[in-house]
């Protein structure tokens, strides 16, 4: 994994979210993608920056009867010091899918499970770049299907843990072997206390996969509950321990799920996005017939670039640019680039936000 340097050092001030850089360009192959997406796949492959997938409403946004509309296209561009990307096609997933999991691993991206109009899946794919052709190759399925999960990297275990498992909410953990895929998807321990449904995950250090945020559906009889600490897994000692969970630049406790997380080394997580808990648990729990007609800024999705180590959360960045839900992170070595996600309830974002390297 290449590691970058961002301009955020560990001792940012808030002045410093200026440095973000709103790139140009977003891919137009599929009719409606062009409005933007949320949910999408998103790597590095041969140093260019992937996106796969995702979805958004493109047609009366806001009708009642408004379809969400799933893509399956892979698209690749490269990456320079200018604010420009030209995506190109580079081919297609086997289906439309969405709120899955992607890593970046071995010069490809691996896309675990999601979700489209028919359903939830199971499957697992390698995407690879010959010739500036997308090639895919399957991987050992899921025993189950997933889709709003979280996943990372563990040295080379891929895990995948929580979201919509078989269509119920899970606190299940399931572990594949990048170097022995002939064993296949194997459980761990489940994470302790509540399902979660839209966490983040990455690793810390060589053995420990870790897991924030997410959400309870409301279930037999109770309301929807927010995950607002972590927990972390260990390989070492197949224990998971319960950590705190982020604060805003006031100290107060931040919710980060619908978030997403990238790795910048094997034990520095960055954390970005997410909704708003007192809106969304308000909006899930009592829902009001006016919910979609606000303007952006009533949601409250969160600002702030969140950095995790041993030692703890740090609040990097606070920026508009960067509120989002169901955007996808990915790096190369020009930088780190949020790609699309939501600005509120169905309205995707088409814009590509970079975090330049140093």
């Amino acid at each position: 994994m290449t590691t970058i340097t961002l301009l955020t050092a560990l001792d940012i001030n808030a002045s410093d979210a200026d440095s973000l850089r709103v790139m140009s360009g977003f891919p137009t192959d599929e009719v409606g993608i062009e409005h933007g997406v949320s949910a999408c796949y998103a790597g590095s492959i041969d140093n260019q920056l992937i996106m796969a997938g995702g979805c958004n409403f493109p047609v009366n946004t806001f009708a009642p009867d408004s379809k969400k509309v799933y893509y399956n296209g892979i698209y690749a561009t490269k990456t320079d010091e200018d604010n420009q990307l030209n995506w190109k096609l580079v081919g297609h997933l086997p289906e439309p899918l969405a709120y899955g999991v992607s890593v970046t691993c071995d010069n490809s991206m691996i896309v675990v499970g999601g979700m489209n109009a028919d359903g939830s899946y199971g499957k697992v794919y390698r995407v690879t770049l010959v010739d500036g052709k997308a090639q895919i190759a399957t991987l050992p399925s899921l025993p189950c299907s997933v889709d709003n999960m979280a996943g990372a990297l563990v040295g080379r275990h891929l895990y995948i843990a929580g979201g919509m498992m078989d269509g119920k909410a899970s606190n299940r953990v399931l572990r594949l072997g990048l170097d022995n895929l002939s064993i296949g998807w194997q459980d761990v321990k489940p994470f302790p206390g509540m399902v979660r449904v839209q966490p983040v995950a990455g690793s810390m250090g060589d053995n420990c996969f870790c897991l924030f945020g997410g959400f309870a559906p409301a279930s037999n009889g109770e309301e929807a509950k927010l995950a607002m600490d972590g927990c972390v897994y260990d390989e070492t000692t197949d224990e998971w321990h319960i950590v705190e969970g982020p604060k805003d630049d006031k100290g107060e406790p931040l919710f980060v799920g619908g978030g997403t997380g990238i790795n910048l080394s094997n034990d520095q997580l960055l954390v970005i996005g997410g909704v708003n808990k007192d809106v969304f648990l308000s909006a899930v729990n009592h829902p009001q017939s006016d919910y979609l007609s606000h303007p952006i800024e009533w949601y409250h999705f969160n600002p702030y670039t969140l950095f995790y180590n041993k030692d703890g959360w740090k609040v990097l960045y606070k920026s508009s640019e960067t509120a989002r839900a169901g955007a996808a992170l990915a790096q190369t070595e020009h930088g780190l680039y949020v790609i699309g996600g939501e600005l509120k309830p169905r309205v995707r974002s088409d814009k590509i936000v970079k975090y330049p390297k140093r």
